[in-house]
């Protein structure tokens, strides 16, 4: 089984990108340190490229105690609803409904010296799993420039599959 180094979730609707990095506890969790990144549908490559860098840096592992203290403390949950909250806001969203509906996700890990894409299935209105027989990663070597991270990226979302849409 191979160690994740840094990880992060990156949503597109092809209005806006939203980038969240997430740490490693006994769970994944977005990471309430972190900031998220909004970037508009337009952005270049190199940009989007180096704002994934950005999340990925961010991540990290937490020990068992700190784990149980973030997890049961409701911050991460506050700060997903707060999230969802401002881009609805933002991109003038009236329902969660609107701006979930052509959402896609990929997942991106760092291992072994490569960066792993994976692109996942949409299944429910914000709820997004990697399947079996779905699309298959794609990778790109951790000294990839950010403009290639940043089109291995872009090329990830034309992979995700949706039962919502």
């Amino acid at each position: 089984m191979k160690t994740v180094d840094a990880s992060a979730s990156v949503y597109f609707n092809r209005i806006f990108y939203e980038l969240i990095t997430f740490s490693q506890g006994m769970l994944s969790y977005a990471e309430p340190d972190a900031p998220p990144y909004y970037l508009p549908a337009n952005t270049d490559d190199a940009m989007l490229g180096h704002t994934l860098r950005l999340a990925l840096k961010a991540s990290r592992w937490v020990n068992v105690d700190e784990f149980q203290k973030i997890f049961h403390s409701g911050v991460v949950q506050q700060l997903g609803k707060d999230r969802e909250a401002w881009a609805m806001k933002a991109y003038g969203y009236k329902s969660k409904r609107a701006m979930y509906r052509d959402m896609d996700s990929c997942s991106v890990t760092v291992a072994e010296g490569k960066i792993e894409i994976q692109p996942l299935h949409h299944k429910s209105l914000d709820g997004y799993s990697a399947t079996k027989d779905g699309p298959q990663p794609l990778y790109a070597p951790q000294t990839a420039t950010d403009a290639e991270l940043g089109a291995a990226l872009r090329e990830g979302f034309k992979l995700c599959t949706s039962s919502v849409k």
